[in-house]
């Protein structure tokens, strides 16, 4: 008597390998040989200027660092999403006093590649608010400087920006960025502020990753 429990499993055995092996190839990630996507730390000086102000503050010089995350959209664009922590400041030279704001910064922004050491920027930025201060000399402090918590209206506030990147080596890159703000588009009266970024941008981890799946001739070789 013919076994057709077991001539069947002699027949499906091999079609089911061969259904996983051609699944399995067709399904795994491609990489290549360019990163998808990157993930840098950024740390940098900022110089502020105040505009719309009836004192004339001078322009002060403070820092920002953060972290930057883009994603490559084809060969020559990319997009740019980062989270900073930005220190924006102003002063008077009579009398000295330092005037300090800090803001939470996310700026998103397309980046076009001129070639692969140079890139130009250009998005939009949210600045949330975070705190404020101004310092004055006081002789009777062992530093000589005394702080003051600042009651100011400049909130939160988004801005338009503009920049670019100069590629020193694979992971380091030198940026500048302008950040302007929209305020003057839509209120007639109040100050705000304009900002120049300079900074470093050292990546720390790149994904190669790419969408899609192989070709049908690759489960072939």
């Amino acid at each position: 008597m013919i076994n057709f429990n077991k001539n069947k499993t002699r027949i499906l055995l091999p079609l089911f390998l061969l259904c996983f092996f051609f699944n399995y190839s067709f399904a795994q990630v491609v990489y290549s040989n360019k990163p998808s996507s990157t993930f840098s730390f950024t740390l940098g000086l900022t110089s502020t200027g105040l505009y719309r102000d009836t004192i004339s503050y001078q322009q002060g010089i403070l820092f920002n660092a953060g972290f930057v995350y883009t994603h490559t959209l084809n060969q020559k664009s990319n997009i740019g999403v980062e989270v900073l922590f930005t220190g924006k400041s102003i002063k008077r030279s009579s009398p000295i006093i330092k005037y300090r704001f800090g803001y939470l910064d996310v700026p998103v922004y397309f980046q076009y590649k001129l070639s692969d050491n140079i890139l130009i920027n250009a998005g939009a930025q949210y600045s949330k608010y975070i705190a404020s201060r101004y310092y004055y000399l006081d002789g009777s402090r062992a530093n000589g400087v005394h702080p003051e918590v600042l009651k100011t209206n400049m909130d939160d506030d988004i801005g338009l920006l503009v920049g670019a990147e100069l590629g020193v080596s694979k992971n380091l890159f030198l940026t500048a960025r302008y950040t302007y703000s929209t305020k003057p588009f839509f209120d007639k009266s109040s100050p705000y502020f304009g900002v120049f970024q300079f900074s470093f941008r050292i990546v720390f981890y790149k994904d190669y990753k790419q969408s899609g799946k192989k070709p049908a001739t690759s489960a072939l070789f």
